[in-house]
């Protein structure tokens, strides 16, 4: 029962963002800044991905022979193979999509990061009634940035590395539908370290830690993640989503710790 309530509690914070947005219009500068970076990364990722999927489609079915039959009851083998070569061009299909989507919104986090992480300071600020303690001197905030880009690339490799093996187990028919499966739970589960990247940069958290606190919080955290995911297969809407999460994602961060401190 727990665990059914912590996820609904992790849903309602994902799509806590927008209401919080629309109250506090101080935050639309730094929210629209990252929509558009995140506008340009996505189109070019809809691209490459039209540009590589009938390679992807042929490598995944190119052992089948779907050769037009001869005769008519060469169907009876024929069409079997042409409904399978079609089913895995699918499941293909939305493996690819979840690993496209995972790296290209890594990507953008990335290059939208220095307004995402004003916005994360900001909003902390006004859940907790105050300020994060700045950097006193010019060397601590180049050390802070150099600690962001070390856990960026840690997570980005965790994502790489986890999506590329579901990939590349995905090619084999018989655990295709499970890879699918596990892609997208893994993606649900593990959003959050996206979504709250900015919150535990300022609490100095290693990557270890971040996952710790994933796991520590999973149900919570599947709930997030699922609102999160849900949101960004929405057309267009995608698009825009990236600030209003990471202002939900904020306020995630914030309701763990206070969780952990009662």
């Amino acid at each position: 029962m727990h665990s059914v309530v912590d996820t609904i509690r992790g849903f309602q914070l994902a799509l806590q963002g927008v209401s919080f947005l629309a109250r506090h219009r101080v935050l639309w500068k730094w929210a629209l800044l990252p929509a558009i970076v995140n506008i340009i990364v996505f189109a070019l990722a809809f691209a490459l991905f039209l540009s590589f999927y009938p390679d992807l489609y042929a490598l995944a079915t190119g052992f089948l022979r779907l050769d037009p039959p001869q005769t008519w009851y060469a169907w009876l083998w024929i069409a079997p193979l042409r409904l399978l070569a079609w089913g895995l061009g699918l499941l293909l299909l939305i493996t690819a999509l979840v690993g496209m989507y995972v790296v290209f919104l890594l990507l953008g986090t990335m290059l939208a990061a220095p307004f995402l992480d004003i916005l994360a300071q900001r909003v902390e600020a006004l859940v907790t009634g105050r300020a994060l303690q700045e950097h006193t001197t010019f060397l601590d905030g180049i050390q802070n940035i150099g600690r962001g880009i070390i856990e960026e690339l840690r997570r980005l490799g965790f994502f790489l590395a986890v999506h590329l093996t579901l990939l590349l187990l995905g090619l084999l028919p018989v655990l295709t539908p499970f890879t699918v499966l596990a892609a997208t739970l893994f993606t649900m589960l593990f959003l959050p370290l996206e979504y709250g990247s900015f919150a535990m940069d300022h609490r100095q958290l290693r990557f270890r830690q971040r996952r710790a606190l994933v796991w520590q919080h999973r149900w919570l955290m599947l709930g997030f993640g699922a609102a999160a995911f849900l949101t960004l297969l929405v057309p267009l809407l995608n698009f825009v989503c990236l600030p209003v999460l990471v202002v939900s994602g904020t306020q995630l961060i914030i309701e763990c710790h206070l969780r952990d401190a009662a």
